[in-house]
């Protein structure tokens, strides 16, 4: 992914801070394994670490000394659509601009332009620039937010970077939690925020300005609501040339370095088709696709998984020609401690799926294993498609709240998923109920409908802006293992041209997501085209269980247990004796999974609670 990491300081001289900007930077490891360079002036300093890519790889932060001052500038993720931006720059640059990095380009052209440019980019990226003109402080993200930026205010400045972990190492920047933040960390599929106290972050489609009289922000798009006039061909037309477009744009130099996540689902397997078609038209390849699957588990349909992923995505590999490998894992993996504390520090926050994630998480790294650099995935088409489970579940969509919260509730979860080992105190402090309540009534009040949306329509139009701005895409486990993800289907061109499709073209012939499958469905096989939604493989076998059951009663059995003030300790007790209903029901799972996930980050992270 590379990361970056900032301190401005408008009382201190940073020249001389250098050895903390070094330990902010190295938090960052993990996201860019391949090379570390900061820069530091008097006011303000930037770290990087590169994932090299390409070669030569381009070194950042790029600065431009203008006498005694300078404009400096680095830039994460995989920002595309740069030839228009060269196009434009090469009259006034010269041709040594078509040679020139990703950082060396956005600093340029902001000293042409200033932030004018921003719009006009596409793919994944976040920026930072340091204007020392003027002590001003830049940071922007991408139109979908997928790369982040958080920040803390310090007494007499601030402090940024790609991860939470890199404010953390600076010394006045506390592992403090309150209310909020909690609920941020605990609370069901919404938008994760600063989380630690005093932590904020940079909007999707954002550029925030800092200096010494605070903050200025201005957002640079926004889904917007219009009559959809294309009919059905056209649309299938349109959605399948726009994410051709975006694939083509993703691809890796070096075919080599890269691999689809393949689960054998439309969202998937579209990705992998298109790359693999691109892949031949150019003479490279072939294309490498990851499976995974759990050894010594049999598949056991449920609520989220209705068949068993190996063998569509078999079937897509074959058809298409990739190299495919079926990365079978054990399910002690997912139970080491080495692995647990790794699943933490990708996220810095607990996880409420952990054994979903952390089957991706160990997937990933076998990936790096071999030489990957680039991981291109599905993630989206549930989002922009209507495909998620509350599109087509009418009880859900008319609930009053967000529909995944209103699952859990029906599922016996009346909080969330994971939350049902709260204690009254904790869950009176939290008050989810009017947390939920509120949020929900913000969302809603943001969606705007056309004049001609009937009831129905309204209701499916208000679900699918909730999808598209409340369901965040957490990378963190790409980036740990020193991967960049790129998901074609996130590109802003395409999710605003889906948003407005109507609910009952997207489900055309009653299947979900019928638009996405039309568009591919000369690429892919039958059984694929028609196979509905399928969540990510978990491990069925009675280690899980086990182990879980071990680890809830460790933490009921240790006095200094810190999460031990946040739980009730009979229902704890409860379960930790109760092996049958931990190996048959999900949701005293995935509460015993987020109890661990929160007494390691306690425990780890040293976080001081202030409910």
């Amino acid at each position: 992914m590379s990361g970056l990491v900032g301190w401005i300081d408008f009382a201190r001289d940073l020249e001389r801070q250098r050895p903390t900007v070094i330990t902010m930077t190295a938090t960052l490891a993990q996201r860019g394994p391949d090379a570390e360079a900061v820069w530091v002036s008097r006011h303000a300093a930037l770290g990087y670490r590169t994932l090299a890519i390409d070669e030569p790889a381009e070194a950042q932060p790029f600065v431009v000394n203008l006498g005694d001052r300078a404009v400096a500038g680095a830039v994460t993720g995989w920002p595309t659509g740069l030839d228009t931006l060269r196009a434009k720059l090469r009259p006034v640059e010269g041709a040594g601009i078509d040679t020139a990095g990703t950082a060396e380009l956005f600093v340029r052209a902001y000293l042409r332009w200033g932030t004018t440019f921003v719009p006009e980019l596409t793919g994944t990226f976040a920026i930072a620039l340091w204007d020392g003109r003027t002590d001003e402080l830049v940071l922007v993200r991408d139109h979908l937010g997928g790369q982040p930026i958080y920040y803390v205010e310090t007494p007499t400045g601030l402090v940024f970077g790609s991860e939470r972990k890199a404010l953390l190492a600076h010394p006045e920047v506390h592992p403090r939690v309150d209310a909020a933040g909690l609920r941020e960390a605990i609370s069901q599929a919404l938008p994760h925020g600063g989380i630690f106290g005093g932590f904020g972050r940079v909007g999707a489609a954002e550029i925030a300005r800092f200096d010494r009289s605070g903050w200025r922000r201005e957002r640079y798009w926004k889904f917007t609501t219009e009559p959809h006039t294309d009919d059905y061909e056209t649309t299938v037309a349109t959605v399948r040339d726009m994410l051709a477009t975006s694939v083509r744009q993703n691809l890796a130099d070096d075919p080599s370095r890269m691999l689809v996540m393949l689960s054998g689902g439309i969202d998937s397997s579209s990705v992998a088709a298109l790359a693999a078609e691109e892949l031949r038209r150019r003479g490279t390849g072939p294309l490498r696709t990851f499976t995974i699957d759990f050894a010594r588990s049999e598949f056991q349909a449920d609520v989220m998984r209705s068949t068993n992923d190996t063998p569509f995505a078999q079937q897509v590999a074959e058809r298409i020609g990739s190299r495919h490998t079926l990365v079978e894992l054990e399910t002690n993996d997912i139970l080491d401690p080495v692995v647990r504390l790794g699943m933490l520090r990708s996220k810095d926050f607990p996880t409420r799926q952990y054994d979903m994630d952390t089957a991706q998480y160990l997937t990933v790294h076998r990936a790096a294993e071999q030489g990957c650099k680039v991981v291109f995935a599905g993630y989206g088409g549930d989002k922009y498609f209507q495909g998620a489970t509350w599109y087509t579940h009418r009880d859900l969509v008319e609930s009053g709240t967000f529909p995944w919260i209103a699952l859990a509730r029906k599922h016996g979860s009346r909080h969330g998923f994971g939350t049902g080992l709260l204690n009254a105190g904790t869950l009176a402090a939290l008050d989810l109920p009017t947390y939920y309540a509120d949020e929900y009534a913000t969302a809603v009040g943001e969606v705007e409908f056309l004049p001609e949306e009937d009831p129905w329509q309204r209701k499916m139009r208000t679900i699918a802006y909730l999808m598209n701005t409340r369901f965040s895409i957490d990378a963190g486990s790409y980036a740990a293992a020193g991967l960049q993800l790129r998901s074609p289907i996130n590109y802003h061109r395409l999710v605003q041209y889906a948003y407005n499709i109507p609910n009952a073209m997207h489900n055309t012939g009653d299947i979900e997501k019928a638009v996405l499958r039309q568009a591919v469905a000369d690429l892919l096989p039958e059984s694929v085209l028609r196979r509905h939604r399928s969540a990510s493989p978990v491990s069925n076998n009675a280690d899980y269980p086990a182990g879980l059951q071990r680890e809830i009663a460790a933490i009921v059995a240790d006095p200094q247990a810190p999460v031990r003030e946040l739980i009730d300790l009979d229902r704890a007790a409860d379960l930790a004796g109760d092996l049958p209903r931990l190996a048959k029901d999900r949701m005293a799972r995935a509460d015993v999974e987020l109890t661990i996930q929160l007494n390691q980050w306690l425990d780890h992270y040293r976080v001081r609670l202030a409910l």
